[in-house]
């Protein structure tokens, strides 16, 4: 008995102090209070070498990305796919059935 009782409290402290353990390598530690976490970016471990880093700086250089983003300002998201012309949407809407037109009425708020 006397043998059980502390590899029992041992191994309850484990399993409460695992979860913890697991996420000392992440940037973000949960916290008490308000803001519920913290950030330790030293225990983040980086895959890019320093050569990397300064190669993705130099095209970001070169592009204009970086004096965009040095400013404060968002990147354009480029487009995806081939774009319709008006005349295609107004195309669309001229062969869609009622009751297609009616619940494209309902997602966009009804009838004005």
């Amino acid at each position: 008995m006397t043998v059980r009782k502390p590899l029992t409290l041992t191994l309850i402290a484990f399993a409460i102090a695992a979860p913890g353990l697991a996420s000392a390598s992440s940037l973000y530690h949960p916290a008490d209070g308000e803001v519920g976490m913290t950030t330790h970016p030293d225990h983040m471990q980086s895959t890019m070498s320093r050569g990397d880093v300064l190669q993705a700086v130099e095209v970001a250089r070169r592009d204009g990305t970086l004096a965009t983003l040095s400013r404060g300002g968002a990147l354009p998201v480029k487009a995806t796919g081939a774009t319709k012309t008006r005349e295609q949407v107004q195309q669309e809407f001229l062969n869609m059935s009622a009751s297609e037109k009616k619940a494209l009425q309902d997602l966009n708020g009804g009838a004005r």
